[in-house]
Parts: structure tokens; sequence; C-alpha cells
């Protein structure tokens, strides 16, 4: 059991005295509660360690300051055309990687400063704690026959506090390991770096933001994503590679090249992603348009909304129903992990989401509409929901229309977002309010790396499918295939408060099960 466990076990036995020997079975509790070891850790060496990254930190500042100088007004004058416009990208990637990384080892600081306060505190809390109980042991320890209320108030005293010190060291150390954790997510150029692409073209590809232009507005590429395509380009064929190099140095804009690195790592061959970009070259220097294509508007930043604040899924930055729904609504059929399904692997692979919102033909006039969009999302929703109902060994869609089991919904997930991103999936079952709670480690790990994880939430009378998409600190990002997203903390999601995610008369509170990558 944990600390704070075996301290509550203590705690029962202190608080409920037996009718014999009274004193004997609190002086039994007490040693219990004593038994249980102190929390752990060094005060002054995480300070030491938050003084080091505030220290790297304020470097970084200076060094992002200089160069966001040279990249606005400083560069030679006799750069002109594309040297100067490339120039301008590296030196604006090298600004913004600097900034990233001051940012990431200043929040690291500041998380380590408060793990060494809240320790050197509980460490404090546990030893007066530990004392009180030594103190009610030694009044009775030659009286075991007797009771001595004034003991076991000392000995209640004590234990509470060995307990508030446990829970404080076992909340922050695991919140803080979990904050560390996605900080580190953040070294991303580094990781686009590891292979065979020169480090300054890594720094660009690692930087590339979206617009905001009514999508994403994040980083292109996922962690995971930097891993993937930089692994595979490492094991390609001399020629392939020379074929993709070529493709990424004819890019119009870092956004252009940075979407074919995307659809490498999400496992296509390099003939299909000259196809590719030979449809999207032409629109390669306007990213709004690149992103309006080629990503799911899913996300947003406002991690300050309530789990009931559901934000409408756009299309090319606007909000567009058709026939009384969301464009990315699964309608009425009950096709929610086929259709959440659908939307993370667009979000991954952005030759699908191409062909969802252009159907390949993206100047032809009128092709890439709503409602040509949403036409063909919604025969791709159908045509993934007809092959898990096989998975499942159902008669199919239209036939039957009741939704899809455990072994379809790995099935998909493994087939689609395995495909994208190389992870194998597993079904997990929720039962309690431990198992979402230990959960939790191996949705941050996926999410933080840029792996969806679909969840399935229930009521007394139904089910649906949802996606993780992301997380923020404690919150978690949820995408609906009804066509929203919204945030929820970690808590809620623990303790089956889920029900501003799916609004309406009976709202699905509790995750039941998770497809997580292994």
């Amino acid at each position: 059991m944990s600390k704070v466990k075996d301290l509550e076990h203590a705690q029962h036995n202190i608080e409920q005295p037996q009718f014999m020997l009274p004193n004997l079975h609190l002086l039994q509790g007490i040693n219990e509660a004593l038994a249980v070891p102190p929390p752990v850790g060094d005060p002054g060496a995480v300070r030491a360690r938050a003084k080091d990254y505030a220290q790297a930190s304020a470097s970084f500042a200076s060094a992002a300051q200089d160069l966001s100088g040279i990249a606005t007004n400083q560069l030679p004058a006799v750069w002109t055309g594309s040297v100067a416009e490339h120039a301008t990208q590296a030196v604006q990637a090298m600004s913004a990687e600097t900034t990233t990384s001051k940012e990431t080892l200043a929040s690291a600081a500041t998380l380590l400063e408060a793990w060494a306060n809240d320790l050197e505190w509980a460490q404090k809390t546990d030893s007066d704690g530990c004392r009180q109980l030594k103190s009610a042991g030694d009044k009775i320890k030659d009286d075991l026959g007797g009771f001595d209320q004034g003991a076991m108030q000392t000995a209640m005293a004590g234990v509470g506090a060995r307990l508030a010190a446990a829970r404080r060291a076992e909340s922050c150390a695991t919140s803080t390991a979990s904050r560390l954790n996605q900080l580190a997510s953040m070294a991303r150029a580094e990781r686009a770096g590891q292979g065979s692409i020169d480090p300054l073209a890594a720094v660009v590809l690692a930087t590339e933001k979206n617009p905001g232009v009514g999508e994403d507005g994040g980083y292109i590429l996922t962690p995971n994503q930097l891993d993937r395509a930089t692994q595979t380009l490492g094991v390609m064929t001399g020629a392939d590679q020379a074929a993709f190099r070529a493709l990424l140095s004819g890019a119009k804009s870092p956004e252009e090249a940075a979407y074919l690195w995307k659809a490498l790592a999400a496992g296509h061959s390099v003939a299909d992603i000259q196809k590719f970009d030979a449809a999207i070259h032409p629109h390669g220097d306007d990213p709004a348009w690149l992103a309006q294509h080629l990503v799911p508007a899913t996300t947003t930043g406002d991690t300050g909304r309530e789990s009931s604040d559901n934000i409408d899924v756009t299309y090319q930055g606007q909000q567009v129903n058709i026939d009384g729904y969301g464009v990315y609504s699964q309608r009425d059929v009950s096709d929610c992990v086929a259709a959440s399904t659908v939307i993370a692997q667009a979000k991954l692979d952005p030759l699908l989401m191409f062909q969802l919102t252009t159907g390949g033909t993206p100047d032809v006039p009128g092709a890439d509409s709503p409602q040509n969009f949403e036409q063909r999302l919604q025969k791709t929703y159908i045509d993934e929901y007809i092959q898990g109902q096989k998975a499942d060994g159902r008669k199919t869609y239209p036939e039957e229309d009741k939704g899809l089991g455990s072994k379809a919904q790995t099935y998909l997930a493994d087939k689609d977002l395995g495909k994208a991103t190389g992870a194998d999936y597993e079904h997990v079952e929720l039962k309690s309010d431990d198992d979402r709670r230990a959960a939790l480690a191996r949705i941050e790990k996926s999410v933080d790396e840029g792996l969806p994880v679909p969840i399935t939430v229930r009521n007394n009378d139904s089910g649906h499918q949802m996606m993780i998409i992301g997380r923020d600190g404690d919150k978690l990002q949820v995408y609906n295939p009804w066509g929203f997203t919204s945030w929820v903390t970690e808590e809620q999601f623990v303790n089956s408060q889920l029900g501003g995610l799916t609004p309406g008369e009976h709202p699905l509170n509790k995750s039941t099960a998770l497809e997580l990558p292994k």
C-alpha cells in the first residue's frame, strides 16, 4: 500500500480503541503509524536544481532577444530575395526555439521551487507528527490495561499530521513529475535533429506552427512525428532520401516543408508524398490555406473554460451548419467510434485530411466547399463504421446501427491511429476511480507525444466514444464527434464527472474504457 493508505489504516485503528486493553490497542496503532517511512527527498538539492534552471532560462532569454533583433533588422543588406528569406526564416526559428527553451526552463524552475517548499513542509509536519505519536506512546506504555483519553487525542493529532504530510508529499511529487514530463516534450528541435537532417533545418521544422486561422494554431508536428519522420528518413534508400530532400528544399515555405515531414511521419511513401506536394505546392506559400485544408480544427488553447463550455469545431475558420448539424458531426448515426477515430487520424495525416477537404482536386471550383467536405467526411465515417462492425462480427450499416464493441474500438485504433503513429493500441477497462487514476500517467505520456487516446463514456443506458487529444497541466482536452472540443480536469475524469462533455437530458458521466498506446 502507499504511505497514505498505510497511515489511514493506522489512523482508523487509533481512533477506534478496543474495549479490552484499550491502551494496548492504542499503542499498537501508534506503532503502526510510526512504522510508515517519512517523506523522502532533499529540499536543498531540489532548490539548487531550480536555481540552475532559472539561471539557464536567463541565458536563453538574452540569446532569444539577440536573435529576435537579428531576424528583424540586422541581416546583411546584401542578402536579398530567397537568400534573405531563408536566412530570416532560420533566424526566426532559432529565436522561437530559444524563447521556448527560456520559458520551459523558467517553468521547470518554478515547479521545482514549489516542490522543494512542499517537501520541506511535509518533512517538518511529519517530524512533528512523529514526536506527538511517540509522546502519546510513552504516556501509556506502562499502563496497557487502562485508557488515556489525552494520549489518544495526542496520537490522533500526530497521525493526522503525518497523514497530511504524506498526502502533500505524494500529490506534489506526482503533479511535479507530470508537469516536468510535459515540459520535457517541448525539446522538439533536438528530436528532429537526431537523424540525417541538418540541425538548422531541424530547428525550422520543429518550430513551425499553424497561423491560427480557425484551426489548431499550434505546432504542425507532434513530438512523436518529429521522432518518427527522423527515423523513417534514416532508413530510406539513397534514392528516396534524395527525392524527399528535393521536396523539402523546393517547398515554398517552412509550413509546406513541415506538412511533407508530417506526411512522412504518417507512414506514406515518397511517391505518395510527391503526388501530395504537387497538389499543394501552388498554395505552399499560403500558411492559412495549408492549415485550413490539411489539419482539422479540433484544438483550442483556451484552458480556462469549464467542461460544459463546448467549443464548436470550425471549417476554414467558419462555424458551418448543414441540415442543422455542425460540419464535423457524426449526425444521427451510431458511428461515434469511427467518427472520432477518423478525425484523430486526419489530425495526424495531412494526406487523409487533404482528400476529405478537396477530394484531391484543390483547384476545382467548389471542391473544398463545406457541403462537399461534409459528404466525404460522412462517407468516410460510414466506411470505417462498417469495417468496425465486421471486426465485431455484426451485421453492417444501414441494416444494423447499434454502435461498436471493444474489439472494433481496438481494431480501428490500431488500423488508423496506429498506422499514423506507429503505436500499438490496447483496450483498457476502467472499473473504478483507482483504475482511472492509475491510467492518468499513460494518458499524459501519450497525448504529450501527440498520440490520441480514445475514451468511452457511459451512463446507465448508453455509451459514446470520444478522443483525448491533448492536455495542459491537470486538464485534458477531449474531442467529441458531435462536433466540438472541451477541456476537463483530471479529477473530473477520475471521479466520473464528465457530464459536461455530452450535454443533454442524459449526460454520460463515467469513463469506462480507453484505447491506450502500449
